[in-house]
């Protein structure tokens, strides 16, 4: 792996506690509407999985069974916010009832998807074959 794949993927991999941390600590700015009024901390919550799983992606083998479900997870990640609007019904991501479950559901499913397309790109490229 070069050097430069390899500090675009400690970036990005750098990014999701960052991130995380930032959306914990629960600021005003998180509020700040973007364009379309989505409020910038749903941004944000949507860069933590899109992060990693273009990691996966980049660590990924070409034209293997690894890449193409680093594809997949890729845009499902890219997804995850447009689906979560849709299932709330509102931009601001605000659940009632049943959606709110399928919406936890579908972000679990994500996130297992993230976790393991990472996590096969970096041990095949530690095991020397990516």
């Amino acid at each position: 792996m070069s050097l430069k794949r390899a500090f675009t993927l400690g970036a990005l991999l750098l990014w999701v506690p960052l991130a995380l941390a930032a959306l914990v600590s629960g600021s005003e700015w998180l509020g700040a509407e973007l364009p379309g009024g989505v409020p910038l901390g749903n941004l944000l919550a949507a860069s933590i999985l899109f992060a990693p799983a273009l990691a996966g992606w980049l660590a990924a083998r070409p034209r293997t069974r690894q890449r193409l479900w680093a594809t997949m997870t890729l845009v499902v990640a890219l997804a995850w916010l447009p689906v979560s609007m849709l299932l709330s019904g509102n931009v601001a991501l605000n659940f009632h009832g049943e959606r709110g479950a399928a919406w936890l559901g579908f972000s679990a499913v994500v996130v297992v998807a993230v976790g393991v397309s990472l996590l096969w790109a970096l041990v095949a490229a530690l095991r020397g074959r990516g």
